[in-house]
């Protein structure tokens, strides 16, 4: 039985992002929690929230990649290549079965890890700042982001410009390499001119969000008392080296499944 229904495809295709609720594993979400306090900085308490509060303290800083800690983004990639991270999101039923769905069975290698968990802190007392989106460099087809944790709103949530996707598609030299043409920066400020044209996710341990790989994001700002906990994976075809030599085109779906290809958008954007 199919994962996504045809109305959840047709919401992707034309929003360029979508939610899933509760289709991680409970278990396993408590589990990841646990394991971002192997090694956090080294002034910040379990228990206590007070001592979350970024930034990180330039002494605590870390560049290491494996747990990386500055400013307000503490990034634990150390334990995404372990199997039970990849069972968590990468092949979650829900989460596989959507990418086989929306890419088709085979057309993708099988998962070696997750990026790991990554956090945005609490903001503390600051004024509220504007909403900057950016897409991604790196050549992937979708990516999703899981939540191992709540997050309420405003509370540092993964952000998107709905419908986005299907302008910044053209806006690159490439499918999928960071090659950008000039209309990008022009795209860029028309999306961000007001707030309200963005959205930001938010929900219960469990939750994820599907997005397209040329849709405007941020990690958005964290105004709550509470550590943004998230999960991530990108699901890239196998004939990346050879689609992201290719340019855009006059088709976004071209290298998507059957499934998707043929569910009509269904508005006249």
């Amino acid at each position: 039985m199919p994962v996504l229904t045809e109305d959840e495809i047709r919401f992707f295709k034309r929003e360029g992002y979508l939610v899933k609720k509760g289709a991680l594993d409970p278990e396993l979400c408590a589990r990841a929690r646990e394991r971002l306090w192997d090694n956090p900085p080294l002034s910040f308490k379990k228990d206590d929230p007070d001592s979350w509060i970024g930034p990180i303290k330039p002494e605590e800083e870390s560049l290491d990649k494996s747990n990386y800690k500055r400013g307000y983004r503490w990034q634990y990639r150390k334990v995404g290549r372990e199997p039970w991270m990849i069972e968590l999101l990468a092949k979650n039923p829900i989460v596989w079965g959507a990418a086989e769905q929306m890419l088709g069975k085979g057309n993708f290698p099988e998962p070696k890890g997750v990026r790991g968990i990554y956090c945005t802190l609490p903001y503390g007392d600051v004024e509220r700042a504007p909403r900057h989106l950016h897409v991604d460099a790196h050549p992937f087809n979708f990516a999703v982001v899981g939540y191992i944790d709540h997050v309420p709103k405003d509370g540092g949530g993964f952000t998107v410009w709905p419908k986005s996707h299907r302008t910044f598609f053209f806006d690159y030299h490439s499918r999928y390499r960071m090659e950008p043409t000039p209309r990008v920066e022009i795209h860029k400020a028309r999306f961000q001119a007001r707030e309200e044209n963005s959205y930001q996710t938010h929900g219960e341990p469990g939750d994820i969000v599907f997005w397209h790989h040329r849709i405007g994001h941020m990690a958005s700002h964290n105004y709550s008392r509470q550590i943004r906990k998230a999960v991530l994976y990108d699901f890239v075809l196998n004939d990346m080296p050879r689609l992201q030599e290719e340019p855009p085109g006059d088709d976004i779906w071209i290298d998507w499944s059957d499934d998707v290809r043929d569910v009509p958008i269904g508005d006249d954007a």
